[in-house]
Order: structure tokens, then C-alpha cells, then sequence
């Protein structure tokens, strides 16, 4: 059985152009995970209690509970997080954020 080589040139096509709202959604949701995962990490040595019942329902709903608050978190755009993702996005395919090419 004959494999051929794999190449080791770079591909010689350009990305396709990039929609800035596509930018901005990746960006979007890459600081959603980012943040949820830093609250699951803070709120992993918090005991479960009385404030949302407590018990293996507070354990198992928890990581939803968290992702939550990333994603309204990152949807306030505070941290600047999916901004910064979004510029290098943009970079990537060689426009600014605002659509413009660069």
C-alpha cells in the first residue's frame, strides 16, 4: 500500500474574509468559557449550603449554574476579554475588528 508524503508547504489560499459579527461572537464565547471555568475553579472548595438547598441537587446543578454566570458576564463585555479575542480573530484574517482590511 503506497501512502504519499504528507506536503510540508504552507497552504497558498487566503482565509476566507471574515464577518465581523462571527469575530465577535468567538470572541464572545471563548470569555464565556474562559469565565466559567475560573468560577468553577473558586467555587470548587465552597461547601454546598442553605442558600440554594444544598444537597446533591446544589452538586449537580452547580457547573450549569456557573457556566450561566459566565456567559452574562461576558455578554456585559466588562473584562475585555472577548474584545481582545476578537481583535486577534480579526488580525488573523487580516482585517480590524471594525471590518476594515488592515
Amino acid at each position: 500500500m503506497d501512502i504519499p508524503p504528507l506536503s510540508t508547504t504552507a497552504p497558498t489560499t487566503k482565509p476566507a474574509a471574515l464577518d465581523p459579527a462571527a469575530a465577535r461572537k468567538a470572541g464572545q464565547e471563548f470569555e464565556a468559557l474562559m469565565v466559567g471555568q475560573m468560577l468553577e475553579s473558586m467555587f470548587a472548595g465552597v461547601e454546598t449550603g442553605s442558600a440554594f438547598g444544598g444537597g446533591q441537587g446544589e452538586r449537580t446543578w452547580r457547573g450549569f449554574m456557573l457556566q450561566e454566570y459566565g456567559k452574562a458576564i461576558a455578554e456585559a463585555g466588562t473584562l475585555g476579554i472577548g474584545r481582545m479575542v476578537e481583535a486577534d480573530v480579526a488580525r488573523l484574517y487580516g482585517q480590524t475588528s471594525e471590518g476594515t482590511k488592515g
